[in-house]
Order: structure tokens, then C-alpha cells, then sequence
């Protein structure tokens, strides 16, 4: 259960989750740099522009949201290995007894 605290923990450090990432759109004469903030949801496209006095702001909130998301993976990961355990063993169990058997 070691993922289940480090999201519990991620969401109580993370007051902001933003979904997507940075990306510079286009850099100025002047060596300045203009981001893009891009995801997608679902089959939809976004693109936000980001002030650049925001910029480290939504870093940081893009980077919360991807920890979060990874850590929900591997608990997903984690519950699978789990859930196909239990199941091999009810089976297994099941067998012994003769429940789950051929029928002849």
C-alpha cells in the first residue's frame, strides 16, 4: 500500500494539478521565449498560451499532476498483480475441492 500514501502525500504537497506540458511556441527577437501550455483530453487537442511571469508556476503544477498520474499507475499495477493472485488462488482452491473441476 506504500503508493496509496505517496499519492495521499502528492495531493496534500499539490495544491495545483495542471494536465499537459510546456512548450515554447515561438522565441522573440529579443531571445525571449513564449510557451504553450498543450494537452489532450480525451480525442480533443488544447492549447493555452502562458504569460511568461507564469511560467514557472504551471511547471510546477504540470510536473505535480505527472508524479500523481505515474504514482496512480503504479498503483493500478500494483492492484492487478494483486487482484490476478487472489484469483489464481480461489482457483487453485476451488480446484482442490472439486468445484472447479471437469463436469464428466
Amino acid at each position: 500500500m506504500q503508493a496509496k500514501t505517496r499519492i495521499a502525500a502528492i495531493l496534500e504537497a499539490a495544491p495545483r494539478m495542471t494536465r499537459g506540458k510546456l512548450c515554447v511556441s515561438a522565441v522573440r527577437k529579443s531571445g525571449k521565449k513564449a510557451y504553450n501550455l498543450q494537452y489532450r483530453r480525451k480525442t480533443k487537442h488544447f492549447v493555452k498560451a502562458i504569460p511568461a511571469d507564469q511560467v514557472a508556476l504551471f511547471e510546477e503544477s504540470t510536473r505535480a499532476c505527472r508524479e500523481f498520474l505515474e504514482l496512480v499507475q503504479d498503483y493500478v499495477d500494483e492492484a492487478t498483480k494483486r487482484g490476478i493472485r487472489e484469483i489464481e488462488r480461489e482457483a487453485r482452491s476451488a480446484r482442490r475441492k472439486g468445484k472447479g473441476g471437469k463436469e464428466r
